[in-house]
């Protein structure tokens, strides 16, 4: 029998386009990695970024972890910052994205301080954040004779305004009220109330809070006339209604004035149902 000769085999492309890759000259084995390089670039271009722009394009705010917030704090923290800063228009891919995170939670009220924001893997932000704390309750009557109620506006210890909607009116006697005659503030929660001698007083109540209970303090108010000196004069009011002279606010006393902790020291052995002066270290001397 006849065997057929290597002209009659059937045509085999794929082989011959081996055969003809295996022979090619060297320079030509460099072209192939290009190749793939400049497709995977097209490929990158063309779905790639699409998929990343879709996904990191917003801020998910369910992807928001922040601190703790204390129990103080009542409303919704990330809720209010992506509704108020336009938050779903910035995208993650941003450089300056951690910055301006930060920056819009600065902006809320109970916020005190930005301590730092990191972008986790899967789109997570975590914002750690240090908080506002109620010290003292500002006792006021608005400026108008036909509205004779009296308010309160929760501040911190530097006299900066909180949310009233937090606190309901059985909660303010849990705070000193700060008690000056003719204050009132239409500033906005976050910012200060806006009157040296509240914010003189929100400093001494921030030290006096631990022991506001043990001491049965009640009130801070300002004695004497403020234009006789730059620096608020200070009285604390107990429940029985005595007043227990102070003098300047933490870290402003007077030349020769007691430090704080003779005053507290005095605060906490003087007789809380007599008038005393606290800047008369042992001595339950009356106000006159």
């Amino acid at each position: 029998m006849a065997t057929p000769s290597p002209d009659s085999e059937p045509t085999r492309p794929a082989r011959d386009l081996l055969r003809r890759l295996i022979k090619a000259p060297a320079a030509f084995s460099i072209l192939w990695p290009a190749l793939l390089i400049i497709g995977g670039y097209v490929a990158w271009h063309r779905w790639g970024s699409v998929h990343v722009t879709q996904r990191y394009s917003g801020i998910d705010p369910t992807q928001i972890r922040i601190s703790d917030p204390p129990e103080h704090v009542r409303s919704n923290i990330v809720k209010a910052v992506y509704r108020d800063t336009a938050m779903e228009e910035l995208s993650l891919l941003d450089r300056q994205a951690t910055a301006k995170i930060a920056s819009a939670f600065s902006m809320h009220p109970w916020v005190r301080e930005v301590i730092g924001v990191r972008k986790l893997p899967g789109g997570i932000i975590d914002v750690r954040l240090d908080y506002r704390v109620p010290v003292a309750m500002v006792h006021v009557f608005k400026p108008d004779r036909n509205d004779t109620r009296s308010y309160f506006f929760p501040v911190d210890g530097q006299g900066v305004l909180l949310p009233t909607t937090e606190f309901a009116q059985a909660e303010t006697n849990q705070y000193l009220y700060i008690e000056v005659p003719g204050v009132y503030s239409t500033n906005d929660a976050g910012t200060p109330f806006g009157d040296r001698r509240v914010e003189a007083a929100a400093k001494l109540a921030e030290l006096l809070q631990p022991v506001r209970e043990e001491t049965t303090l009640r009130s801070i108010g300002v004695h004497g006339d403020p234009r006789q000196t730059d620096t608020p004069q200070l009285e604390l009011t107990t429940q029985s209604g005595a007043r227990l002279f102070w003098g300047s606010p933490p870290g402003s006393e007077l030349p020769g004035e007691p430090t704080v902790a003779m005053k507290l020291r005095t605060l906490m052995s003087v007789d809380k149902s007599q008038n005393a002066d606290l800047r008369m270290a042992g001595v339950g001397s009356s106000l006159q």
